[in-house]
């Protein structure tokens, strides 16, 4: 038998506004997109009942028991939607990626259709992929669309073209001929940002190119974030070691990591540094062939790709975290920086501007690619030498941590919802069906401590 208070908290959890949350890739620890869509969801259900689309080697219920052992709310539901056999087969090539991922959000929008029409949901949220090329089809379900955040919109600076070899030169430029197209003339992507109730962008840069290709006003909400707390705050580096510098991201061309090849080979004899390159590519080969042209191939240790939490005691290991991409929409290597207290030395432009600040990072402007290079072996100078100012930098990097974690952000998640949801609430109170009010309180995510993940 039900007990009084037994169905109080089911008529609570059954008044609860719904929320479809598509997410292509939800998961707890593959990639940084998996870790967004996953913490996005479970943020989500804290105050909402909430349906995932997602596609995952993980079966639903096996999802499900992850998120509720992560802090989700127990009424979250997993729909893990394959790809058709076309779609499949799609993915595996690079120039047909797009092609197979339409297909399964036309998968994902009928299978989403059918179960509105059962019990209608009040919210659907294209949580995932980041980028603004594909807004799936969710906005054709019936229920006020949210959209983002939306990064992607950056553009490769020309002016760094000189530092890629011809072929990825020809590529990033007609990418950012592509971008300029699209953004201004698609005429899908205009109809279902207009068609939204709610587009978020996932940094300022994005949010001043959708108020000029698409005329939208949207806030910005930065796509990516900290699913634990900071590391305690670290003592003064021991000088009679080097200085040890981390380097993450895949080893592509526009990650700039031979500009920081070529910061080593200026810097002076007597600063002594160490580099740890975390990260896998298809450029990997060429890059270790630079680096022993440079002569600096003794001073970096190639260490190579694993499970997310096998890297991030990498970030405990280094004194300093150099960033050198030269278009991403934020950088989830950033934050990891800032919960290990690495200060950041780092190209100040694109999301990357929205993360860095004084307190924590040396900014350095994107202007040509030989300041760059100077910028970052003056400041690698600069950071060996004064123990006081790294010191400064990585308290101020574990105060900066703080303003990106998940369990602080929900509230606007909270506030985008309702604001999506007004307008069909205003036509229930019209017609005298409105939801009442629910006394939900926010449990807190499951937040381990940095020292223990990865352990």
């Amino acid at each position: 038998m039900t007990t009084g208070a037994g169905q109080d908290k089911a008529a609570v959890i059954a008044e609860r506004p719904r929320v479809l949350a598509i997410a292509y890739a939800c998961h707890p620890t593959e990639s940084a997109e998996s870790r967004v869509g996953w913490a996005r969801a479970l943020m989500a259900s804290q105050r909402h009942d909430v349906t995932v689309m997602c596609h995952s080697d993980l079966d639903a219920d096996e999802l499900q028991r992850l998120a509720v052992e992560d802090g989700a709310d127990p009424s979250i539901r997993f729909q893990n939607v394959p790809h058709c056999v076309i779609g499949m087969s799609c993915r595996s090539h690079d120039l047909l990626y797009c092609v197979g991922y339409r297909m399964w959000h036309r998968r994902v929008a009928k299978l989403a259709a059918e179960l509105h029409a059962a019990r209608p949901f009040d919210v659907v949220h294209q949580v995932n992929f980041c980028g603004f090329r594909e807004p799936g089809y969710g906005w054709r379900v019936g229920a006020p669309f949210v959209w983002g955040p939306l990064g992607g919109t950056q553009n490769f600076p020309l002016r760094f073209l000189s530092v890629l070899d011809p072929y990825n030169a020809v590529r990033e430029a007609g990418r950012n001929v592509v971008n300029w197209l699209q953004l201004r003339f698609s005429p899908r992507l205009r109809r279902v940002a207009r068609r939204s109730a709610c587009v978020m962008s996932a940094t300022r840069l994005a949010q001043r190119d959708l108020e000029r290709s698409w005329g939208l006003d949207t806030a910005v909400e930065l796509e990516a974030g900290l699913s634990y707390p900071p590391a305690p705050l670290r003592s003064k580096r021991d000088p009679s070691r080097p200085l040890r510098i981390l380097w993450t991201g895949r080893l592509r061309a526009w990650k700039g990591l031979p500009l920081l090849l070529h910061a080593l080979a200026k810097t002076p004899p007597n600063v002594r540094c160490e580099v740890r390159v975390l990260g896998e590519g298809a450029g990997q080969a060429g890059l270790v062939r630079l680096a022993k042209r440079l002569g600096v191939d003794d001073r970096i240790e190639w260490v190579g790709w694993g499970p997310y939490p096998d890297t991030l005691p990498h970030y405990r290991w280094a004194d300093v975290f150099a960033f050198t991409s030269l278009r991403d929409t934020s950088g989830a290597g950033l934050l990891e920086a800032l919960a290990a207290g690495l200060p950041i030395v780092g190209i100040d432009h694109q999301g990357a501007a929205d993360i860095m600040s004084d307190e924590c990072a040396v900014r350095l402007p994107p202007s040509n690619p030989r300041e760059v290079i100077a910028g970052f072996s003056d400041a690698i100078t600069r950071l060996a030498g004064d123990g006081e100012l790294l010191l400064r930098l990585s308290h101020g990097a574990t105060r900066r941590a703080d303003d990106f974690a998940w369990d602080a952000r929900g509230a606007v998640l909270d506030r985008v919802y309702q604001s999506a949801m007004a307008p069909a609430a205003d036509r229930r109170r019209a017609a005298g069906t409105s939801r009442p009010a629910e006394p939900v309180t926010r449990p807190s995510l499951n937040l381990q401590p940095l020292e223990a993940v990865g352990e």
